[in-house]
């Protein structure tokens, strides 16, 4: 489920600011990045409405080497650093002096980076980083990787970026975070804000099934029901729709460039895409990519050769809203729909082939 492209990385969800009570009158963050000589370092505050408080800025000298100094002490919550065309976010709770970041310019936004002067950051840092080298296969995995937070306020950010926050299955999860960060920082702007954020959660989740209970009989998808729509935009910004291919025999597949079982499996259809497409057969393909993967995506399905022409994506990770319809906990999920648009199959895998004939 994860190279959390990470990562998030991440266009995540988060938080407000919180000021340290340690009474230490500033702090410094600097660093070494090979490659980013003479490249511009902005730092900034990310706040939980997606704003961004810019704290102060340097050039990286010819050995990528920069210095930041701030008069304030840091305040605990999520920092954003750009460096050239990379971004990274970490976390800082408060009472850091001096932290210090070596790494790779390359690598910068997968968090691939040595951090000295704060064990909360280096825990992040490595949480993350960890989740982008394995890339989990499901949410259970990613709730076993928050549970390596260090602190509720940490958890409740990774909860955030690893489980997403429109999955109506996630709920219990949103409101365990909100419950521990509501007792670490009781009565704090980001603990009000995270309780709002999951009771909009809940209030999406309420529609969603209600959607889903006037289009296939409120239950989870089966055999036999009328496939969801799915309209989303493809690698060229341009919206396809499932119902577009009503008449034919679709193989809708969900799937992500950062999936190895995935990737195991496009051969065998790309193989049967090529023998029945021109008897009515096609596939519709819907990517559980991030945001930041969008050219591992797209790298991809030229890789793989998934030479049909629908491809889709809301870059969401496992908070992918038609993921969400379709009860999508693991990939790769696919389901064979008719020709009149109703599910005749559920994950046929290698028996693609015997089931299509059934129905083309």
């Amino acid at each position: 489920m994860k190279k959390i492209n990470l990562l998030l990385l991440f266009t995540l969800p988060v938080l407000a600011i919180f000021h340290a009570c340690n009474g230490q009158s500033g702090y410094t963050v600097k660093g070494t990045i090979n490659g980013a000589a003479n490249l511009q370092v902005l730092l900034e505050q990310a706040n939980f409405d997606r704003t961004n408080t810019p704290l102060g800025n340097a050039t990286c000298d010819a050995n990528g080497n920069f210095e930041i100094k701030q008069e304030k002490a840091p305040e605990q919550g999520l920092y954003r650093m750009t460096i050239g065309a990379k971004r990274l976010f970490y976390i800082l709770d408060g009472t850091e002096k001096t932290v210090e970041i070596k790494g790779e310019l390359n690598t910068l936004d997968r968090l691939d980076v040595e951090v000295t002067g704060s064990e909360t950051f280096s825990c992040y840092a490595g949480i993350i980083s960890d989740a982008l080298k394995n890339q989990f296969k499901s949410p259970e995995e990613a709730r076993a990787a928050i549970k390596k937070g260090c602190n509720p306020l940490m958890r409740a950010i990774l909860t955030s970026s690893f489980l997403g926050n429109s999955a109506g299955s996630f709920v219990e999860d949103f409101k365990t975070a909100a419950k521990d960060l509501n007792e670490y920082m009781p009565g704090t702007k980001y603990a009000l804000d995270y309780d709002n954020m999951v009771k909009t959660l809940e209030t999406q989740v309420k529609q969603q099934a209600a959607q889903q209970a006037g289009g296939s009989g409120g239950g989870p998808i089966q055999v036999g029901m009328e496939a969801p729509e799915i309209s989303l935009p493809g690698p060229d910004g341009k919206t396809r729709s499932l119902s577009t291919l009503k008449g034919k025999v679709v193989l809708l597949d969900f799937w992500a460039s950062w999936c190895a079982p995935c990737r195991r499996a496009n051969p065998h259809v790309v193989e049967v895409y090529k023998k029945y497409k021109n008897k009515g057969f096609d596939v519709f393909s819907v990517s559980l990519d991030k945001q930041d993967g969008k050219d591992r995506w797209v790298q991809a399905i030229e890789k793989d050769g998934l030479e049909w022409d629908n491809h889709v994506s809301d870059l969401q990770f496992w908070n992918s809203a038609p993921a969400a319809v379709y009860g999508v906990r693991s990939i790769p999920r696919t389901f064979l729909i008719g020709r009149d648009g109703k599910i005749v199959a559920i994950n046929p895998g290698t028996s693609l082939e015997s089931e299509l004939l059934k129905v083309l």
